[in-house]
């Protein structure tokens, strides 16, 4: 009776299959033998699959069902029948090349091949950034409109490929989450999970009651108002240590509108951290990488943006102190509209155009302003202190913001007044002293960014938080509140002055002969849910109404929402809507540029930040056509300097300025918004002075990139240099689903042709069997279209096809479930001979460089990780030679020779006769002793290079990380060396300049501030090392491996046919 051999253990380095996976071993170790029985290993394993990037597992050996360890050395076998056609071959070595995504050069971008988007060259300026930098922390301030969310993509991707990052979160408004994981998903092949309470009660079902969602997926999106809540809050304190370390337990925080959590600071010297800045400052040190999104990131205010700056990198800036000009330079990356160009130099976005519409207002819609005038003054007469003033100014400027939108909004707001006034009787105690409320100082700032419903509530309940403020209403106060009050209901029964004027625009645009409905497209945007609602009754009555009428606005859940979008971003030939009456619900977020190029602003928001979002929703990538945006103007307003028609003059004139704005809006928000509120109050505000404020205001200090052509050629000469390494073209991934649905015995692709796409490039997918139904996922219309089943979108593979349909043509990217599938199914035949695939071709081509009649190559996998298995350079290698007519085999002197024929071969070559396949296979037990020697030589001699590479790369890293920590020191010492006592005064001094008065709230925060910037300089040089530790810990230990894949056979046409 024979004895079994002992099974091998793997070592270190070894290919395994491990479930179904192959994966390097990173380490084995042996535990204690039991029983006399052998010892147990275990064994921690590196995935080396597509897609599981960086996935580690730990597995005892001897209880792992088909274990296997794979030949890692070994060429593939060539054998009289073991060919496979040139164009198999050539796809299945672009899948495995395409694989081999991490690079030690930082000059190839594969994130633009991953992506469902034609990708403009100008956002690839992001993402080249990123894979240059150690840590990724930039600031995307682009133009709204220009891709932000696309550039966000790109560099999460690209990090993920090169597994620099695993965890990712994204932070963004509650309206934004589906978008967000729709375009993640679409765009890029990335599965967000949105996490929120009933998120959170599924992972409990599902994984246990102390399971936490932030564990359980790696990819997440979080709304800002969900993270703010005590479920989240208890659920990242369990996830986040107290003190940031070394590894960050999260890799990329990606924050969507971050100038939400910048401190607002309307009038403040020294700006307050609010609870959205707390928050986010909190969470923030823990992300390896920080990447923050915002059109408008400075406010206008120094110490709101440098304590945005902090936050996004606070190993080169803090609040309170200047920052260095070359840091954010390094950091902010923004472009203008006016300077996107094509190559011909023609502006790629079209110019604004504003409308102004005039309208008539009767007598009988004046006399409500006067009304309102007198209740005012009535009011301000028996005011005493600074606080009651501040109240009644609040309370007026709720009223005309609800007047000047419409008489349902004044109905609804002079009621909840009145009510207020009645209910509560005699004004409850106000506190002692004149202090005037933070909330009241800053509550038109705060509730700028809320949606309808939400804005309604605060102003509603305004009303009854400044009732202490003020003094009971008078009889004669009442009555002309009662009086407005009629007049609200009376008017609000039918369409005013300027209600017929947008039924008449609308209707001469849409029904112009009162019939037939044309394809041209409205958004009318209003702050108010009232307002929405009169208009559409309105609309109903006029005609304009049914399905050609949809409603936006905040009510509404995210999946109606984007149902909403999607069709009014269809062919109008193929979905009825025509007008969108939208609050600001949709001013963040919606893309409605498709079809519709114009843009009504029912009303003019207090806040003009609000209005450039508006105009941003059609004025963005995309759009065609010059956005045409409309707003209302009294014809009388010269005549009088306070009526009616001269306030709405004063905020039309706001619009016009909002809509020509050319440089940042952030900076110019603040300036025009006080503008707006003063004038609003009573006080004596031209509409001239707007222009003069504007002039006034200092420029800040917030780079923009304004040679963009320069950096798109310079991006684009990086994009050819990836396809030119790698080959990938849209023929070449074609190739690859074809060749993959054949060896999978699944039908091919069907030509796609109808009247809408008269364009070559276009592909149906027919029904797939078994796991390939996975790879349809996405190919369906999102948009409801009736009762019947959604339609089928077609593909394409080239991003030309794509561009301008992305609503009804799909891009099969590089990670489209298609695509990524079928590159799966065709690099498991590396070590899976099932798959149908030999691994060898042999070739007929002829060339010049044809030194004799065949030449043979091999081609190899090679990877270098580091330290704890992570990668740090892969790629497909080639070496082979000439078998000479003596027998001899020679290498050729020139490597771009070899690769040259050899991609020449496999792309126009045809396949060798099975007579000249079998004279290969008799030669071939000569020649794999030689191949192998060559493939061993190329291996060392790239190894050696990307030693030197790598060893550069640790050095730059290192470099950059000293120079940046050694010149913010120099920053913080010298804004130390200034007297605590002086900058004290100088605040104070700059408060009284501006007439403002420095609250205490603003001086401890400057104290507190000034603290910290002592604590973070005593604590730099320790930082630093701790930085340097890890960089040099990722560049250690490194180990190479190399896994053998294909087998090429070139042969002239004199070898072929004798």
């Amino acid at each position: 009776m024979t004895t079994a051999p002992p099974e091998a253990i793997p070592r270190i380095g070894d290919l395994v299959a491990v479930r179904g996976q192959r994966w390097v071993v990173g380490d084995v170790r042996a535990g204690e033998p039991t029983d006399g029985r052998s010892p147990s290993h275990l064994v921690s394993l590196q995935s080396v699959e597509d897609g599981r990037y960086g996935q580690t597992l730990d597995v005892i050996w001897e209880v792992e069902r088909g274990r296997q360890v794979l030949p890692s050395g070994a060429l593939p076998e060539v054998t009289e029948h073991g060919f496979d056609p040139p164009e198999r071959l050539a796809a299945f070595l672009d899948a495995v090349r395409w694989s081999a995504v991490t690079s030690a050069e930082v000059t190839t971008l594969q994130a633009p091949f991953r992506s469902g988007v034609a990708v403009e060259t100008y956002q690839l300026e992001p993402v080249a950034r990123a894979v240059n930098a150690p840590r990724v922390n930039l600031l995307l301030a682009d133009d709204v409109g220009l891709g932000k969310t696309i550039e966000a993509g790109l560099v999460a991707q690209e990090l993920i490929l090169r597994h620099r990052a695993k965890r990712v979160m994204i932070i963004c408004p509650a309206g934004l989450t589906i978008k967000w994981r729709d375009e993640m998903a679409e765009r890029f092949g990335l599965e967000f999970t949105i996490i929120d309470t009933e998120r959170c009660n599924i992972v409990r079902r599902t994984y246990g009651l102390g399971a936490n969602p932030f564990l359980v997926y790696p990819l997440t999106i979080v709304s800002l108002p969900w993270l703010r809540g005590q479920k989240a809050q208890r659920l990242l304190d369990e996830v986040l240590p107290p003190e940031p370390t070394l590894p960050r337990p999260f890799d990329l925080l990606i924050l969507d509108e971050a100038h939400h959590v910048a401190p607002a600071a309307p009038r403040q010297v020294y700006t307050v951290d609010s609870q959205q800045t707390k928050l986010i400052r909190r969470i923030a040190p823990h992300f390896t990488h920080r990447l923050f999104l915002s059109a408008t990131p400075h406010n206008g205010h120094e110490t709101s943006f440098q304590a945005l700056l902090e936050i996004l990198d606070n190993q080169r800036f803090v609040r309170g102190v200047k920052p260095d000009r070359a840091a954010v330079r390094d950091i902010v990356v923004r472009r203008l509209k006016r300077d996107i160009v094509d190559p011909d130099g023609t502006p790629r976005f079209p110019p604004r155009l504003t409308r102004a519409t005039p309208v008539e207002y009767p007598e009988s819609e004046r006399e409500i302003h006067a009304l309102l005038k007198e209740f005012t003054t009535l009011r301000r007469k028996r005011l005493v202190n600074e606080r009651g003033h501040r109240a009644t100014d609040l309370v007026t400027l709720l009223l005309k913001k609800r007047l000047f939108s419409s008489p349902a909004a004044f109905a609804h707001t002079i009621d909840i007044y009145l009510e207020t006034l009645r209910v509560r009787g005699k004004a409850p105690a106000a506190p002692p002293g004149d202090d005037v409320p933070e909330w009241l100082q800053d509550f038109l700032d705060d509730t700028a960014t809320l949606d309808d419903e939400q804005l309604a509530e605060a102003e509603d309940d305004a009303f009854a938080r400044v009732r202490s403020m003020q003094p009971d209403a008078t009889p004669e106060e009442i009555a002309l509140l009662e009086r407005m009050h009629r007049w609200a209901v009376t008017h609000e029964a039918r369409p005013d002055a300027k209600a017929k004027k947008l039924i008449d625009y609308l209707r001469a645009t849409c029904v112009p002969d009162g019939k037939n409905w044309t394809n041209e497209r409205v958004v009318v945007f209003t702050e108010y849910r009232d307002t929405q609602r009169w208009l559409a009754e309105l609309l109903r009555q006029e005609g304009l109404a049914g399905d050609r009428l949809a409603l936006l606005h905040g009510g509404l859940s995210t999946e109606e929402r984007e149902q909403l979008r999607l069709a009014f971003q269809a062919d109008p030939k193929e979905h009825p809507v025509r007008i969108l009456l939208a609050t600001d619900a949709a001013g963040e977020g919606i893309d409605l540029q498709r079809y519709c190029y114009r843009l009504v602003n029912y009303d003019i928001p207090f806040n003009p930040n609000k209005l450039e979002q508006r105009i941003g929703r059609i004025d963005r990538y995309g759009q065609q056509t010059s956005p045409e945006i409309y707003h209302f103007i009294g014809t009388g307003w010269e005549h009088a300097v306070d009526s009616y028609e001269a306030d709405l003059e004063f905020l039309a004139r706001v619009a016009i300025k909002v809509a020509q704005v050319e440089e940042d809006l952030g900076s110019v928000n603040a300036v025009l918004a006080e503008q707006i509120q003063r004038r609003m109050r009573g006080e004596l505000v031209s509409s001239s002075m707007i222009d003069e404020a504007v002039a006034a205001t200092p420029t800040p200090d917030l780079p923009t990139e304004t040679n963009v052509r320069e950096q798109v050629r310079r991006l684009r000469d990086r994009l050819d240099e990836t396809v030119a390494s790698l080959g990938i073209t849209p023929a070449a991934i074609k190739r690859v689903v074809d060749v993959a649905l054949e060896l999978a015995r699944q039908q091919p692709l069907r030509k796609h042709v109808d009247d809408k796409h008269a364009v070559d490039g276009l592909w149906d997918v027919p029904p797939l069997t078994g796991s390939w139904q996975r790879a349809t996922v996405g190919l369906t219309d999102k948009l409801h279209r009736g009762d019947g089943p959604p339609r089928q979108l077609p593909i394409t593979f080239d991003p030309e096809v794509a561009k301008g349909r992305e609503e009804d043509v799909v891009l099969a990217h590089l990670n489209h479930p298609l695509v990524s599938m079928s590159t799966r199914v065709l690099r498991a035949a590396v070590s899976n001979n099932s798959v149908g695939l030999h691994r060898v071709a042999a070739v007929v081509h002829d060339a010049p460089e044809m030194e004799e009649d065949i030449l043979v190559a091999a081609y190899a996998r090679f990877v270098v990780v580091g330290a704890d298995g992570v990668r740090l350079h892969e790629e497909v290698l080639q070496a082979g030679g000439w078998l000479t007519a003596s027998g001899r085999f020679r290498r050729p002197k020139c490597r771009s020779t070899l690769t040259k024929l050899l991609d020449d071969a496999l792309r126009a070559g045809r396949s060798a006769s099975p007579t000249v396949q079998a004279r290969l296979a008799q030669r071939w037990p000569g020649v794999a002793d030689n191949l192998q020697l060559a493939l061993d030589a190329r291996t060392k001699e790239r190894r050696e290079k990307l030693a030197r590479l790598l060893e550069d790369r640790r050095e730059a890293e290192e470099k950059r990380l000293v120079a940046n920590i050694e010149q913010f020191k120099q920053t913080l010492r010298a804004a130390l060396a200034v007297d605590q006592a002086e900058e004290e005064l100088a605040l104070f001094s700059k408060a009284e300049a501006k007439r403002m008065t420095m609250s205490r709230f603003e001086l401890e925060q400057y104290r507190r501030d000034r603290e910290a910037w002592q604590r973070r300089e005593a604590t730099l040089d320790e930082e630093k090392e701790r930085e340097l530790a890890a960089i040099a810990h990722r560049y250690s230990d490194q180990q190479d491996h190399r896994f053998p894949v294909a087998v090429v056979f070139v042969v002239s046409n004199r070898e072929a046919t004798r």
